[in-house]
């Protein structure tokens, strides 16, 4: 239908069609987007071969305990980054009530010696009126 019938000379199939006319010449195989597969096929070679092995389960076993061990790393780790992490909390809390502490003490120092001073200040101005009403009643 789209062909219109035409018998091409030359015979090719898909395969040959979708290679690239300027593919690499390099050793490895390779397609159009220039994946190299061989790391993949060994990998896939890999678990086969430990598949058939008589060795494989415990294989495996190793591999979940070793991760299983991982993992309770890892939480431990966790667990004492969260612990750290109070402690900071805990120490900084602190620090602000010793500040909060020591700034209300400033505050009431500084009350203190104002409240003195202005009962000075009143004393005073008692003792100067009184020092004026004499010095007109001489």
């Amino acid at each position: 239908m789209f062909g219109g019938g035409r018998n091409n000379k030359n015979d090719s199939s898909l395969s040959q069609a979708m290679q690239p006319e300027n593919a690499p010449t390099g050793g490895g195989r390779s397609n159009v987007t220039g994946f190299d597969p061989e790391g993949l096929e060994r990998a896939a070679k890999a678990a086969r071969d430990l598949d058939n092995s008589k060795n494989a389960s415990s294989a495996i076993e190793l591999i979940k305990t070793q991760e299983t061990t991982k993992q309770h790393e890892h939480a431990a780790k966790r667990a004492e980054m969260d612990a750290y992490t109070q402690q900071m909390r805990a120490q900084n809390i602190e620090k602000e009530a010793d500040e909060a502490r020591k700034t209300l003490d400033a505050q009431t120092q500084h009350e203190q010696r104002r409240a003195e001073y202005q009962d000075q200040l009143e004393r005073k101005r008692q003792v100067d009126m009184l020092n004026a009403q004499k010095y007109m009643q001489e």
